[in-house]
């Protein structure tokens, strides 16, 4: 069972692998114009961003979150008490928890900070989830900078 912890320097190079092969792997179908997500692939990508780059990239988020096994990175949760910027669990850990786990301690925190609620832009492939995590959708289905995000609140105050 995986372990919660807050997001530290040296996560910064496994924390970036994670999102940019996890995007590859579930969400490099959804878009409307596929140099989009190419792009936000590269943003990550530790090959073509320094460590400082990609923690500065990091570091503009309040709430970060890590999800630990065997002293490796499965999953991740980031954005600010309003808002989710990234959530993504490693692919060989998905349907275990570790979502949720990450989503709940996110709410814990966006509640300190007295959020009254937490948008997301979510990919087409993790609405379900974010369904079962009392997540509504707000709109119909959005392009994002060539994306297909579909965006989504919940309550949490």
């Amino acid at each position: 069972m995986s372990k919660l912890r807050k997001f530290q320097r040296r996560d910064t190079v496994p924390a970036a692998l994670l999102i940019a092969d996890t995007y590859t792997q579930f969400n490099s179908g959804e878009y409307f114009n596929k140099k989009a997500v190419q792009q936000y692939i590269d943003y990550y990508d530790p090959e073509k961003n320094s460590t400082t780059d990609l923690l500065e990239k990091f570091k503009k988020t309040q709430i970060f979150f890590v999800a630990i096994d065997r002293n490796k990175i499965i999953g991740l949760i980031r954005g600010n008490p309003g808002k989710i910027v990234n959530l993504f669990v490693d692919g060989k850990y998905h349907h275990n928890g570790t979502g949720k786990k990450l989503m709940e301690r996110f709410q814990a925190e966006a509640k300190k900070i007295n959020s009254k609620e937490i948008k997301i832009k979510s990919s087409l492939y993790a609405v379900p989830f974010y369904k079962k995590m009392g997540f509504k959708k707000t709109t119909g289905m959005r392009n994002f900078h060539g994306l297909k995000i579909w965006p989504m609140r919940k309550k949490v105050g």
